[in-house]
Formats: C-alpha cells, sequence, structure tokens
C-alpha cells in the first residue's frame, strides 16, 4: 500500500512539473513574440512608438517624433519594418534640418541624429544612406580643419592639412569633392614646396 502511495505521489509530482514546464514555456513564448510587436500612438502633435516588453500584454514607448503624422492606414499591431522606417526618416529629416540653419553647421549636432537613424535602418540601402550621410558631414570637418591648418602657412600646418585631406579621400567622396580634395592637395603642396625654398 505504502508503494503504492509513494508511486502514486511520484506520478503527480512529475506530471505537476510537467505541466509547470509547460506553463513556462508558452509564458516565455508568449512574452517574446509580445517584444516583435509595435503600436503607433496619436500625441498632441506628434506620433510615438512603443514596443511590446518581455511580458505579456505590457508595452514601452521607444520614441516620439513631434512633427510626424500617422499613416494614412493604421493597424492595430505593427511589424519592426513597419514602423522602423519612420523612426529612420525621422531622425533623417532633423539632420537635414540642422543642415539648414544659418551659419556653420552643428555637425556633432547633425552626426548624432544620424546614427540614432542608423539604429533604425532595417535594410541595407538605408544602412547607406546613413552612412554616405555620416561621411559626407566627416568629410566636411576634415576639409575644414584642412582650411585651418594651411591657413598657418608653415611647413607643420600644411602637412597636417595634407594628412586631414588624405583622411577626407578614404571616406568616398563623389566625383566633385574628390576634384576639390585633389586641388587643395596640389595647392597645399605647391605652398610646401615655396616654403621649402624659402627656408634652404
Amino acid at each position: 500500500m505504502q508503494n503504492i502511495n509513494s508511486a502514486k505521489k511520484r506520478r503527480f509530482l512529475f506530471i505537476t512539473a510537467f505541466v509547470f514546464i509547460i506553463l513556462m514555456g508558452l509564458v516565455i513564448r508568449v512574452s517574446y513574440d509580445n517584444t516583435a510587436k509595435y503600436y503607433l500612438r496619436p500625441a498632441a502633435g506628434a506620433v510615438e512608438i512603443w514596443q511590446g516588453t518581455f511580458s505579456p500584454g505590457e508595452k514601452k514607448r521607444i520614441l516620439i517624433m513631434p512633427g510626424v503624422q500617422m499613416p494614412v492606414k493604421t493597424k492595430a499591431v505593427y511589424a519592426r519594418e513597419d514602423v522602423f522606417p519612420l523612426a529612420f526618416k525621422f531622425y533623417v529629416s532633423k539632420a537635414d534640418a540642422l543642415m539648414e540653419v544659418p551659419g556653420m553647421p552643428d555637425f556633432v549636432g547633425i552626426k548624432s541624429y544620424l546614427n540614432r537613424a542608423l539604429s533604425f535602418a532595417t535594410t541595407d540601402d538605408l544602412r547607406q544612406t546613413a552612412h554616405g550621410r555620416i561621411n559626407q558631414i566627416d568629410r566636411l570637418i576634415l576639409l575644414y580643419k584642412a582650411d585651418v591648418a594651411a591657413t598657418k602657412g608653415t611647413r607643420s600646418g600644411f602637412e597636417t592639412a595634407l594628412d586631414y585631406l588624405d583622411q577626407a579621400a578614404e571616406l568616398n567622396p563623389d566625383e566633385i569633392e574628390t576634384d576639390l580634395i585633389r586641388k587643395k592637395k596640389a595647392s597645399i603642396r605647391e605652398l610646401l614646396d615655396m616654403l621649402k625654398e624659402t627656408t634652404k
């Protein structure tokens, strides 16, 4: 009798443990699926992006996009591929707006927006767009630094300027920028040669 009761206890514990494992697996699966769900909410002249958390039914806001309009066709639930391009476009437009501000552009702010856009890039084309713009900003900074170094009129200044121009040339400039960099380098080398002649 005792053996029968012991066997029943073991069977009951085994079934209980099995059911618990199944339930835990279901909870984890549902929680994981929830993290792949995104939601768009209108909010006072902005659109908010919310994402499901690793907890069934829970959500967290991941981004507020002021000035953005809700899509014409809305859904109850969105996929990553639906909402991330909206965030990418939002940050690129913020970078473009800073580029249009009169005076010296805020290169740090522009790069910050472009790097945020990059984190929402879902395709190679979008990633290339963001990297291309970041490289463009880096080239502008290097060209500016080269001009400042060259205006010192010293040998070290000219050599530093050439180094900056070499770095700019490595950041995939287009044909116009490549020609500009080539001409600047030729001009600086000419000035450097003249300086060397006068200091002999």
